[in-house]
């Protein structure tokens, strides 16, 4: 009795496998891409507050670079407790915050804008106000949160 085969199961299979390889690659990378680190995601609001010289209450205030001239402020929420590195504790109040606003801007010539400073969940931890738009934010045990300090503004100009 002659054998019969389906024409082109050979080519069905090969088919099936070359998709399930596929699918499963997306799984490893989509697993791969979950945030180990939190984000800052920009705001109007948030640059708002600051330009209006608004202070949040239950936030502490710390600024990056030089204290009068900072290349970032942030304010965190008091849930939460910063591990300072470079950033340096402030007191502000809206005069303060005013002032270095106002030179961020004159003496540097760059325009910062504000965010809000999230977990790798999404959770807002506090605001960002800088001329830098990305960093990055881990949040510890305890409630103990990193934000990297922003690089200095690039004072060279544009070519």
């Amino acid at each position: 009795m002659p054998k019969t085969t389906i024409l082109g199961s050979g080519v069905n299979t090969r088919l099936v496998s070359i998709a399930f390889i596929w699918a499963l690659i997306s799984l490893i990378f989509i697993g791969c891409s979950a945030p180990i680190s939190g984000s800052l995601q920009s705001s109007p609001e948030v640059t708002e507050v600051f330009e209006k010289s608004q202070i949040l209450s239950n936030h502490q205030y710390y600024v990056s670079g030089f204290q009068r001239i900072p290349y970032a402020i942030i304010a965190v929420d008091n849930n939460f407790q910063l591990r300072t590195g470079r950033w340096k504790p402030i007191d502000m109040d809206s005069t303060a915050l005013n002032q270095l606003i106002y030179r961020m801007e004159h003496v540097y010539s760059l325009n910062p804008r504000g965010a809000w400073i999230l977990d790798p969940e999404g959770n807002r931890l506090g605001v960002w106000y800088s001329s830098q738009y990305q960093t990055k934010v881990k949040r510890e045990k305890g409630n103990r949160i990193v934000v990297v300090n922003p690089e200095p503004p690039d004072l060279r100009g544009i070519p």
